[in-house]
């Protein structure tokens, strides 16, 4: 028996589904005609987006002084019906006319025309009722890239919503290259009005520091949020009363990953964290004044470093000996071991192949920016590849199901190694 059906057999039986669900064959028609990887798992998806207001805090970054607002889509398993079209992928004309040309081809690059051409579209349903025979589901919440927004994740959240999950993926407002609100605003991103001093790399490093700190109070916030609905059960929101509270993860990639980490530091209500390549010199995540990290289990899945040494040219631009540069990336190394270390429920560091993997390939944009069918499937089978290891980790300690990809590691086109650290010993206080 497969891996993959070892997995989907113990998610149907925590789930306590009753009755198979699978789409229409209408829906079925329309889940074929995106560019978007098809989601693996057997449930239909549906979608929505919902605006918060924290009215604790005041948007440092807005003109007008007003209360912090996030937008959130929430991705669902849902029952569908005949005659659904999928959701759209991205709301094209309020970025047009927020981003302009320009801006469309410095997010999406060269995906912008098939975009516009309405060849992306997703697999999910907008404001389709929820999967009926589904009880209660485990929540992730997401925490996007700087200057990135959270669309551009949409293969992981549809993913992960075919299987039984709810994903909640913040637009970190400011951040976010492009914030659209429903009463028609746009907040675009803006660089210049950053603050910090130095080099442009402390300038960047400074602000993505004070800003995780924003993030994570963000992420929960939107904890609290869907918790009040969760409890409440509006009419007009179908996944209210599903969500199992007692099942909760955050994840999130780059400095999204990092701002995951410390909203767990800061929140038990969060099981588990994941980060997607988020690395602030090296470490996934600050420890604490004693020397701590987090409590929870936690999974850095991330590119690995080039086996190749420095370039005479970086030498130069490090202003450093090959011996020193040397010296400096084990410092590196070792210290984000030691954060790996520094957990009280143990962690895992998936390594993913250097010359197979980029920074974006957690996101859609590789998979929609391919040139040939070849890149198309290469790019597809990467994405898909870490979306099997972000899986695996969540069924494993939110669901109890079997992790071999995590605990029989082996080695692949696209891994490297799959490394797991015991849990650490607090510091005595």
């Amino acid at each position: 028996m497969s891996h993959r059906l070892l997995a989907t057999l113990a998610i149907f039986a925590a789930l306590l589904v009753c009755q198979p669900l699978v789409p229409s064959a209408l829906a079925q028609t329309e889940r074929t005609k995106s560019l978007l990887p098809m989601p693996t798992g057997p449930l239909p998806i549906g979608r929505m987006a919902m605006r918060f207001e924290d009215r604790s805090r005041i948007e440092p970054l807005s003109p007008e002084h007003r209360f912090r607002e996030i937008m959130v889509d929430i991705w669902y398993p849902a029952a569908l019906g005949e005659g659904l079209q999928p959701a759209a992928y991205i709301d094209l004309p309020g970025f047009e006319e927020g981003l302009g040309t320009a801006g469309m081809q410095d997010l999406f690059g060269s995906a912008y025309g098939a975009i516009k051409d309405g060849r992306v579209r997703t697999h999910a349903v907008d404001g389709a009722p929820f999967a009926s025979s589904l009880q209660r589901c485990p929540l992730l919440v997401f925490s996007h890239g700087m200057g990135t927004v959270s669309q551009i994740y949409t293969a992981q959240f549809e993913d992960l919503a075919s299987y039984g999950y709810v994903v909640a993926a913040l637009t970190h407002t400011y951040d976010a290259t492009l914030t659209l609100f429903p009463d028609g605003r746009r907040v675009v991103i803006d660089m210049a009005s950053r603050p910090g001093q130095g080099s442009p790399e402390e300038k960047q490093i400074a602000y993505e520091s004070q800003r995780i700190e924003w993030w994570a109070a963000d992420i929960r916030f939107v904890l609290d949020e869907l918790t009040r609905i969760n409890r409440t059960k509006p009419r007009t929101m179908s996944f209210a009363g599903h969500l199992d509270l007692d099942r909760v993860a955050v994840f999130g990639h780059s400095v999204g990953g990092e701002a995951a980490a410390r909203a767990c530091q800061l929140d038990s209500r969060f099981r588990v964290c994941l980060n997607q390549d988020g690395l602030q010199r090296f470490a996934p995540f600050h420890l604490d004044a004693n020397g701590w990290g987090l409590n929870q289990q936690f999974l850095l899945i991330m590119r690995a470093r080039s086996a190749k040494p420095p370039s005479d040219k970086e030498l130069a631009a490090m202003k450093m000996t090959l011996a020193e540069a040397q010296a400096f990336v084990g410092k590196l190394q070792a210290t984000q071991e030691h954060a790996l270390e520094s957990t009280g429920r143990g962690s895992y560091r998936v390594l993913l192949n250097h010359d197979a993997i980029t920074h974006m390939t957690f996101s859609d944009l590789p998979v929609l920016q391919a040139h040939n069918p070849a890149e198309t499937e290469s790019r597809t089978n990467a994405l898909e590849t870490i979306l099997s290891y972000d899986r695996s980790f969540f069924d494993k300690y939110l669901r109890g199901a079997p992790a071999p990809l995590l605990d029989e590691p082996k080695r692949s086109e696209f891994v490297d190694a799959v490394q797991w650290f015991r849990p650490g010993v607090p510091p005595r206080k």
